[in-house]
């Protein structure tokens, strides 16, 4: 809703638009004239009924700005990453060209605008094996999206980021990752074989993301010391949590630090990187189709992400150890929320826990008697 109001200093009193976009106030100066005042007051409200750019000093084209985001930021992500952000735009530019084709500017999008994209979303399917997209998936590119425009703020391409109240899905259609039993982790150890073994066994007894281990150089490990240290590369840089980058140091057992040691010896590449694959060329982005490829050689063909080594690894550390802290620095979690999800608990471990409780009920009630 806009509003008129003037402002009387000694000579003359001057009149002047006022409205709010996304929370934000705007005032705009009219001049002397009451009636003018009123009449632009008519045509900014009709403005903000429909949605118009213009209205916001900072603004700037849709498709413009998805363009430059990819590439002033491209170079400070890592590919697959990279790549995700690219699908995530496609998806996004492709919503607006079937549904909202009238919005081109930054300050169109609004959370309501969201809410539809979701509702688009949800109904479609994925591109690459036609399932039906689940609510993670939306909440994850919804984010990215809200990611996106605060670095338009940030340029000074948007005064204000309207997506910053945005209501994510409640996710419940989501398949659980539960970890590796003990027989499908000795039947994968079983199976797996040629360039892809050393890759796993890395992986289960480390918990690396599939971007970690696809990057890791000799120079991270001491094997000596059994330690890991994930840094960043000139073409790659670990997951991140906003500004920061998530170096860090990992502690390995002593039998991956023997299994690295022997394997670095009949390793014969022209490069510092520790694995590759059968043509002998460093890893690309792509593995979970070779861990397919043997999950369902091995009889479980309904386990189908790389990362359920990840979880499988926090699982059982989580089990060994019972510290958190420790789980948390392994693993590389800014949040330690994130590191609580790993916690297989079960029912059972449930009442071993509470059988532990002892407040001497029973000798109370036997002095009663």
């Amino acid at each position: 809703m806009a509003f008129v109001f003037s402002r009387q200093n000694k000579k003359s009193k001057t009149w002047y638009v006022g409205y709010y976009v996304y929370g934000k106030f705007v005032r705009r100066r009219i001049g002397y004239s009451k009636t003018l005042a009123q009449k632009a007051c008519g045509e900014i409200e009709a403005k903000i009924e429909r949605g118009e750019a213009g209205l916001m000093k900072k603004d700037y084209p849709i498709g413009r700005f998805f363009k430059e985001y990819l590439n002033r930021t491209e170079m400070r992500h890592s590919i697959s990453y990279h790549k995700r952000n690219d699908v995530v735009i496609r998806n996004f530019k492709r919503f607006l060209d079937e549904k909202m084709p009238y919005l081109t500017r930054l300050s169109q999008i609004r959370p309501a605008i969201i809410e539809e994209y979701q509702r688009f979303r949800l109904s479609g399917k994925t591109v690459h094996d036609s399932k039906s997209v689940t609510k993670r998936t939306v909440n994850i590119e919804v984010s990215s999206l809200k990611t996106f425009l605060n670095q338009a703020v940030n340029w000074d391409m948007l005064s204000i980021n309207p997506l910053d109240k945005v209501q994510y899905l409640k996710e419940n259609d989501s398949k659980p990752i539960r970890p590796l039993t003990d027989e499908q982790i000795k039947k994968i150890l079983e199976e797996a074989n040629g360039w892809f073994r050393p890759v796993l066994i890395t992986a289960i007894y480390t918990g690396l993301r599939e971007g970690e281990i696809i990057n890791l150089d000799w120079d991270d490990i001491d094997i000596e010391k059994r330690m890991v240290h994930i840094r960043c590369k000139s073409d790659w840089i670990p997951k991140s949590s906003g500004k920061k980058i998530r170096e860090r140091d990992i502690a390995i057992s002593e039998v991956l630090a023997d299994y690295l040691r022997e394997y670095k010896k009949i390793g014969n590449f022209n490069d510092n990187r520790v694995f590759h694959n059968i043509k002998g060329k460093p890893l690309k982005p792509g593995l979970r189709k070779v861990f397919m490829k043997l999950t369902e050689k091995c009889g479980f063909p309904e386990v189908t992400q790389f990362h359920v080594l990840r979880h499988t690894y926090t699982t059982q550390l989580i089990k060994a150890c019972k510290d958190l802290s420790v789980v948390q620095q392994q693993l590389g979690h800014a949040d330690i929320r994130t590191t609580m999800r790993y916690s297989d608990v079960t029912e059972d471990r449930k009442k071993s826990a509470v059988e532990l409780l002892d407040f001497g009920l029973w000798q109370h009630e036997n002095n009663k008697k």
